[in-house]
């Protein structure tokens, strides 16, 4: 089981950045805090962080076609969440938008999320990301093997 939480810890992980996901919620930003940080607050609450986790686990113990118990898979969020913090996952998501955009710019993307559509959007993008990741999912190992071969990679 040990090296299956290691194996599944690092594709959780790995998902993670193959899927650039936005995850949005309800915005708890101080008024000290810069933009971004707000922008971040407002784009993924500590639900919506604890959810993308959840969800990258159960795709990744889905693709390895093994069933972990209770326990283990509880154990295996815990790692995750310890492995990357929700403030610290803030933080890189502020760095990031702070990059990317200008201050009256992330004033416009959140003013966008308390709109109906954006508030739709909150609700529908974590289900419109696992259908995707599951389609991508899918496609992948269906693919890959010919295209290596073409490719003159591997046997």
């Amino acid at each position: 089981m040990k090296k299956f939480l290691i194996g599944a810890v690092l594709g959780v992980s790995s998902l993670g950045v193959l899927a650039g996901t936005t995850w949005v919620g309800n915005a708890h930003a101080a008024s000290s805090e810069s933009v971004a940080m707000q922008l971040s607050r407002l784009v993924m609450t500590k639900e919506t962080y604890e959810a993308m986790i959840k969800q990258m686990m159960e795709g990744m113990i889905k693709a390895t076609g093994q069933t972990p118990s209770s326990k283990d898979f509880k154990e295996l969020q815990a790692v995750m969440l310890e492995v990357l913090p929700y403030d610290e996952m803030l933080e890189f998501n502020a760095k990031v938008y702070s990059k990317r955009f200008k201050d009256s710019e992330l004033q416009d993307i959140m003013t966008f999320y308390k709109t109906p559509t954006g508030a739709k959007l909150v609700k529908v993008m974590p289900d419109i990301s696992g259908d995707v990741g599951a389609l991508v999912g899918k496609i992948i190992p269906e693919r890959l093997p010919a295209v290596l071969k073409k490719h003159g990679i591997g046997k």
